[in-house]
């Protein structure tokens, strides 16, 4: 798979909300998620430590009003995707989010996410 098909099947896969997907078809066993202004999940490696960090997220989600994943931009090895999303709380907050995920490939598998927000 070309980078360019990953970004354009990683989109595809996001706007349906189906992150397992996500993480069994495109994403290396070993990959590496960084998100440094978060303190619990700052640095995980590894398909099955990312899917415990979704998990641990999604037990204090009650609910979703919208989410928008723009179009991938890919430039050699790495694909930029703008990601909007605003959830409810438990705790009856809401959080939206509006951040930038960059992704590194390499052979047609994500070896890295980053978060930017």
């Amino acid at each position: 798979m070309t980078n360019k098909e990953v970004g354009d099947k990683l989109v595809e896969l996001l706007r349906q909300g189906q992150f397992e997907t996500v993480y069994d078809e495109l994403f290396h066993n070993d990959a590496h998620h960084i998100e440094p202004q978060s303190e619990q999940f700052a640095d995980i490696k590894g398909v099955k430590a990312i899917k415990a960090k979704d998990a641990a997220m999604a037990e204090n989600i009650v609910g979703m009003e919208g989410m928008e994943v723009g179009n991938a931009i890919v430039a050699k090895n790495y694909i930029a995707i703008p990601y909007k999303m605003t959830v409810n709380l438990k705790d009856g907050n809401t959080w939206p989010l509006d951040e930038i995920i960059v992704y590194k490939v390499e052979n047609g598998k994500i070896l890295s996410e980053e978060f930017f927000y």
